[in-house]
């Protein structure tokens, strides 16, 4: 695993004097590791997904302090505008579930994934697992400042409540993040590799603010004392299923797109002319995805396998009914020039 670069130090030099204020140096460095040391060994655990040409560090580390720095600050500002009209229209206590359960998961998750189609990140979504990948470091950037926060929110309380907050939603907020945004990438990956429209984009990202919806929803029962602990366990478990779909489907595209490449190599081989690079041009430009093409490909295979095992047969037909002395069928083009001359030979 690399270390971030240098020039974000400044990021938790300014963290760190503002922890300090409320818990001193030693304190304030205790909790800044303890938010942002997991989410760093999440990013090397979703790296390692692929095992084919993984991401450069420079870009995931663009793309996790995305999240950690600009994402947040964004979301912050939006969300308590947002907050505040709903606030003055309908009353704190509908303003806090409408901010919760609404609000924050369409805001976040879209400020979130714009760390994609930032410079720098952009231009390394080259296959379509890479949004996966970029959108669970985006995710996780943001969940190590906002698991920070929500610590330094809890002060009053003593230290030993600020460490186990941030503990808790390292194990699970954190989780949530990293996998919703990560559909939200997919998406995108498939517009910036494939050409896909963005209603495909738009699916991923409601699947996205979907799960960041039913994972708010499940908090805000607890607080109300509604399923406190079977909402908790049941919402973790979503996010860690979730989580699971993100890395196999790494793991899937990774490997399709590795048997694809190998099966190109050996079409260019001489003597390999064979449908899959007679028909490759085809399928460039329409914005289709590894997984349709290549089903699309194995079926067109298929189809060509029928016509020649079907050819086949009827070439042995024929020369059954030659050897029994009964003349093939007669063809309208052998019954002109050297075709009918062929046909007389042949009965």
């Amino acid at each position: 695993m690399q270390a971030p670069p240098t020039r974000y130090l400044w990021f938790f030099l300014i963290m760190l004097i503002a922890l300090s204020a409320s818990f001193g140096y030693g304190l304030a460095a205790l909790f800044l590791g303890m938010a942002f040391i997991p989410a760093l060994l999440y990013l090397n655990w979703f790296r390692n997904f692929e095992k084919h040409d993984p991401e450069p560090w420079g870009a995931l580390y663009q793309a996790f302090f995305w999240g950690a720095i600009t994402g947040i600050i964004l979301a912050g500002v939006v969300n308590s505008i947002l907050i505040a009209m709903v606030t003055l229209a309908a009353g704190a206590a509908v303003a806090m579930v409408v901010g919760a359960v609404i609000i924050a998961p369409f805001v976040e998750e879209f400020l979130k994934a714009m760390g994609l189609m930032r410079a720098g990140v952009k231009e390394e979504v080259d296959e379509v697992e890479d949004g996966l990948i970029y959108g669970a470091a985006c995710g996780l950037g943001f969940a190590a400042t906002e698991n920070l926060m929500y610590g330094w929110s809890v002060v009053g309380e003593g230290v030993a409540v600020t460490a186990a907050v941030i503990v808790m939603r390292t194990f699970s907020a954190t989780l949530i993040h990293a996998s919703a945004t990560s559909f939200t990438g997919h998406g995108l990956s498939q517009y910036l590799v494939h050409g896909a429209s963005w209603r495909v984009v738009a699916k991923y990202y409601l699947m996205a603010v979907g799960l960041h919806a039913f994972w708010n929803g499940m908090m805000v029962l607890g607080s109300y004392d509604i399923m406190p602990g079977i909402g908790f366990i049941f919402a973790l478990v979503v996010a860690i299923g979730a989580l699971q779909f993100s890395r196999n489907k790494i793991h899937e595209l990774d490997e399709k797109r590795v048997d694809l490449a190998h099966q190109q190599k050996l079409d260019q081989q001489p003597g390999a002319g064979d449908w899959w690079s007679q028909n490759d041009t085809k399928w460039e430009g329409r914005g289709v995805a590894w997984g349709d093409r290549a089903a699309a490909r194995q079926q067109e295979h298929l189809e060509r396998e029928r016509e020649h095992t079907q050819g086949q047969a009827q070439a042995e037909r024929q020369q059954a009914q030659r050897r029994a002395g009964t003349p093939p069928p007669r063809r309208e083009s052998d019954r002109e020039g050297d075709g009918w001359a062929t046909y007389q030979q042949e009965r």
